[in-house]
């Protein structure tokens, strides 16, 4: 009788504060079962200061499942973003290496700057890379990811802001 007693009482306890939590599902967020709109959420995150980036970023890829020609400029913009910086990273990573060949010492401290410019050119290319969505797939999953971070940052914020 003590352990029904003892899951009930933690059944109970973990509905009750699950109560106020949002949740994201494919396209959806919900919250005590009824959904919210995309305007209840942009308001959550402003009321708790958490997750607008990613509401926004989730909200762009929306966008651009949506629409076949918004998706189009981004990936021609990302590409061109990405091949240019790779090119000058490359360059510069290129260059530097070369000088310390030229030089004959690794402690040449324009070198590593040449380097770590080409190496940080080269991560900026990568984020413009990670940007590309090839299918409508790739834009809901990106959607979906970025949704999912929304709900767990409104969540940490509102279970901070229970005493």
């Amino acid at each position: 009788m003590k352990l029904l007693t003892t899951i009930a009482a933690v059944l109970l306890s973990i509905s009750a504060f699950s109560q106020d939590y949002v949740e994201y599902n494919r396209g959806t967020f919900t919250q005590n079962g009824e959904q919210l709109s995309m305007e209840q959420i942009d308001d959550l995150t402003l009321l708790h200061k958490a997750g607008r980036g990613n509401f926004r970023k989730g909200n762009r890829f929306n966008r651009m499942h949506k629409n076949e020609k918004i998706r189009t400029t981004n990936n021609d913009l990302n590409l061109l973003g990405g091949v240019a910086s790779v090119a000058a990273g490359g360059f510069f990573v290129f260059t530097g290496y070369i000088s310390f060949f030229w030089y004959g010492d690794y402690s040449c401290p324009n070198c590593w700057g040449v380097i770590t410019t080409g190496t940080g050119l080269c991560v900026v290319s990568y984020k413009a890379f990670s940007r590309i969505t090839l299918s409508k797939k790739g834009c809901l999953r990106k959607r979906d990811e970025q949704f999912n971070k929304v709900a767990d940052k409104i969540n940490q914020a509102i279970k901070a802001a229970k005493p």
